[in-house]
């Protein structure tokens, strides 16, 4: 259950779940470092820091300092999640929501904006590519039904509410922008077969440590297939660019995921850092 009333605090979610057990001993943090000169998409503004008030600049009586920094950003840039309005189709966003007279380029979307969002949290599956691959993906790699099935024959198949990443590999990369942003030769994510797989079990939201999250095997190509079938026909949020690399180091395939995105007002998506609760 979703409530979107602005003035009370942001979406909020209900149902059962079990927490993780008491003796959970490991918690992962799956989020990338926002820097100055950080791996972003051309389509989005990068990221920005600036120390505008360093400590000494204002003295306070007793010794006291404080600095505070200005930071800008695009809300896709770095670890983040895509709201339902980040994408249409013939004009409409998740629901059959009119998105083309509900935007404006003060206030954002008026409809499947990222505070339409609950926090997003529960059981969670890492797929890991390379595992199902025998070696490092390449763009010609995708995950479709077919590998998904192969992965969760012999693993707990994800249900209702559920919450699955999936690894590519790809975050090596992360420090050489081209390659990770796939400006070479395409990049490697889940296929539009692989998304309706993981549709028809209800999943809550998705992920990948990839930039695009879908399969992008043709650098010219475009390929928002996938995009559309989560976000506009299914409403299922999309997380991109999450450092898997520990959790597979880890071979850590089923977790306790929680993340929650900011509370933008008419944000097509937010930053989020997400954690993943691993009991020991």
């Amino acid at each position: 259950m979703v409530n979107e009333d602005k003035n009370w605090g942001g979406g909020t979610w209900e149902g059962t779940l079990d927490w993780p057990l008491s003796n959970t001993s490991r918690v992962y943090d799956l989020a990338v470092r926002y820097e100055n000169g950080m791996t972003h998409h051309a389509a989005h503004r990068p990221y920005s820091f600036e120390l505008v008030t360093k400590h000494g600049d204002h003295a306070y009586p007793g010794g006291i300092s404080s600095a505070m920094e200005f930071i800008t950003l695009g809300a896709h840039v770095g670890t983040h999640v895509d709201a339902p309005g980040h994408i249409s189709l013939d004009g409409c966003v998740s629901n059959g929501r009119d998105i083309m007279s509900q935007q404006d380029a003060r206030t954002g979307v008026g409809v499947g904006s990222v505070e339409e969002l609950p926090p997003l949290y529960g059981p969670a599956h890492l797929v890991d590519g390379e595992k199902i691959f025998g070696r490092e993906m390449t763009p010609k790699d995708g995950f479709g039904a077919e590998e998904l099935e192969e992965w969760f024959a012999t693993r707990a198949t994800p249900a209702k509410d559920s919450i699955v990443l999936f690894r590519t590999g790809w975050m090596k990369f992360w420090e050489d922008s081209d390659r990770y942003l796939g400006r070479e030769a395409g990049l490697p994510g889940v296929k539009l077969s692989g998304a309706k797989w993981l549709s028809d079990r209800g999943v809550r939201a998705v992920g990948a440590d990839s930039v695009n999250f879908e399969h992008k095997p043709e650098l010219t190509v475009p390929s928002l297939s996938v995009h559309v079938h989560l976000l506009v026909e299914k409403g299922i949020p999309i997380m991109e660019s999450l450092n898997l690399e520990q959790l597979a180091a880890d071979e850590v395939y089923e977790f306790f995921f929680a993340a929650s995105p900011l509370r933008i007002g008419g944000g097509t998506g937010a930053p989020i850092r997400p954690l993943a609760f691993v009991a020991l």
